[in-house]
C-alpha cells in the first residue's frame, strides 16, 4: 500500500514538472507589451548606432607570386642539379611575410604621409612615432592566401575610399621594391664571391703555367691530353658543383642559423664533393676508379704539374661563366608578383553593415526579452510557493 502511494506521488510530481506549451505561450502573450517594447527599443538603438558609427571602406587587390630563373643555358641546368638557385624564387609564404612586415607598413606610411592621420595629436608622445603608426595600421592591411588558386588577396580598410585604394597600391609597389632589393642583394653576393674566386684562380694558373713551361724546357717531356681526359672531365664537373655549392652556403649563412637542416645538408654535400675531388687529385689513396694514382705513377714528375694546369684552366673557365651569369642576374629587373586584380575603388562602405546589425539586434533582443519574461515568471511562481507553505 505504501509502495502504491509512493508511485502515485512520483507520477504527480512528473506531471507537474512537464512543460506545458500552452502555459508558455500564455506567459509570452501576457507579457507581449514588454517583449515588443524591449525588442523595439534595442533594435531602434542598434539602428541609430549603425548610422553613428564611422564608415569603413575596403579596397581589394589580388596578386600572384611568380618565380624567376636566370635563363635556359646549360649553366643553369648544372646549377639546378647542384641545388644552387639560378634565380631568386619567391613563394606565397615569402610574399605574405613581406606583406605582414613592419618595414613595408613603414614605407607605405612614408609614401602617403599618413603618420599625422594615424596618430593625430599624439605624435609628440612617442619616441618612434613611425613605428607606433606602423603597428596601429597593421589591423587595416590584411593578406589572405588562396592555396588552391595560388593567389594572395590584399584588403585595406580605411575611412576614406580614395585613400584605401592608394594605400593598397602603395602596398603592392613597396612589396615589389622590397623583394627586388632582396634579390639584388643575393645576386650581388654571388657576383662578389665569383670575382674573388676567379682572381685567386687566375694567379694560381699563372704560377702553374710558369712551372709547367720551366719543366718542359728542362725535361723536354710532352704529355698527351687524352691520357687524363676522363679524369679531367669528371674533375671539372665536381669543381663546378663545389663552387656553386660554396656560393649557396655563402648566401644561406647570412639568413640561416648554423644548425638549420638545409645548411647542414649543404655542408654534408660539400664534404662529400671535397672527398671526391681529393680522390681525383690523388690526395686520398683509394681503390675507386676515380683515382688518378695509377696514371700519375707512370709519369710521377710531369703529370702532377700538367694535371694542376688543366684543373686550374677548367676551374677558371667555369668561374668566368658563373661570373658572367651573376652579373646578368645583378642587372636584371626582378619582379616577383603579378597583379591579377588592381586595387579597387570602394563605392560603398563595407562597415558598418547596418542591415545585418539591425537583424541580429532584433533576433537577439527578441530571445532576450522572452528569456527575461520566463525568468520573471519563474521568480513569481517560486514566491507563491513559499508563501503557501
Amino acid at each position: 500500500m505504501e509502495e502504491k502511494n509512493v508511485n502515485t506521488t512520483s507520477q504527480q510530481q512528473c506531471y507537474e514538472d512537464e512543460i506545458d506549451l500552452f502555459q508558455l505561450w500564455e506567459t509570452i502573450w501576457n507579457n507581449r507589451k514588454f517583449i515588443m517594447i524591449f525588442t523595439g527599443v534595442i533594435t531602434f538603438l542598434t539602428g541609430v548606432i549603425s548610422f553613428i558609427l564611422p564608415k569603413t571602406y575596403t579596397s581589394e587587390a589580388v596578386i600572384v607570386p611568380i618565380s624567376k630563373s636566370s635563363g635556359g643555358s646549360g649553366l643553369s641546368a648544372i646549377a639546378a642539379m647542384a641545388g644552387l638557385p639560378v634565380g631568386t624564387d619567391q613563394n606565397q609564404s615569402n610574399v605574405k611575410a613581406v606583406l605582414e612586415s613592419l618595414t613595408l607598413r613603414e614605407r607605405v606610411i612614408k609614401d602617403l604621409n599618413l603618420i599625422d592621420e594615424i596618430l593625430e595629436d599624439s605624435k609628440e608622445e612617442y619616441k618612434y612615432p613611425l613605428q607606433v603608426a606602423a603597428e596601429k595600421i597593421k589591423k587595416n592591411i590584411n593578406a589572405n592566401v588562396n592555396q588552391k588558386e595560388g593567389t594572395i588577396k590584399i584588403t585595406v580598410d580605411w575611412k576614406n575610399p580614395e585613400m584605401a585604394q592608394k594605400i593598397n597600391q602603395s602596398v603592392i609597389d613597396n612589396l615589389r621594391k622590397i623583394l627586388n632589393e632582396k634579390a639584388f642583394t643575393v645576386a650581388k653576393m654571388n657576383r662578389v664571391f665569383y670575382e674573388n674566386e676567379l682572381e685567386k684562380t687566375k694567379q694560381q694558373l699563372k704560377d702553374a703555367m710558369e712551372q709547367l713551361n720551366k719543366f718542359q724546357k728542362e725535361k723536354q717531356v710532352i704529355m698527351p691530353e687524352n691520357q687524363l681526359q676522363n679524369q679531367l672531365q669528371l674533375y671539372a664537373n665536381l669543381i663546378a658543383e663545389k663552387l656553386q655549392l660554396e656560393a649557396k652556403i655563402n648566401s644561406m649563412s647570412t639568413v640561416l642559423t648554423a644548425d638549420h637542416p638545409q645548411l647542414k645538408e649543404a655542408y654534408n654535400r660539400l664534404a662529400y664533393l671535397n672527398q671526391k675531388i681529393a680522390e681525383v687529385e690523388g690526395k686520398i689513396k683509394t681503390d675507386s676508379p676515380l683515382s688518378t694514382e695509377k696514371t700519375l705513377s707512370v709519369i710521377p714528375d710531369y703529370a702532377p704539374i700538367y694535371m694542376k694546369v688543366q684543373q686550374l684552366k677548367a676551374k677558371y673557365e667555369i668561374l668566368g661563366k658563373l661570373l658572367e651569369q651573376a652579373r646578368i642576374d645583378e642587372l636584371k629587373e626582378n619582379l616577383y608578383v603579378e597583379v591579377i586584380d588592381y586595387p579597387t575603388y570602394p563605392e560603398k562602405p563595407s562597415k558598418p553593415k547596418k542591415r545585418l546589425m539591425v537583424a541580429v539586434a532584433f533576433v537577439s533582443s527578441l530571445f532576450l526579452a522572452i528569456f527575461i519574461v520566463f525568468i520573471r515568471e519563474a521568480i513569481k511562481n517560486r514566491k507563491k510557493r513559499f508563501a503557501n507553505l
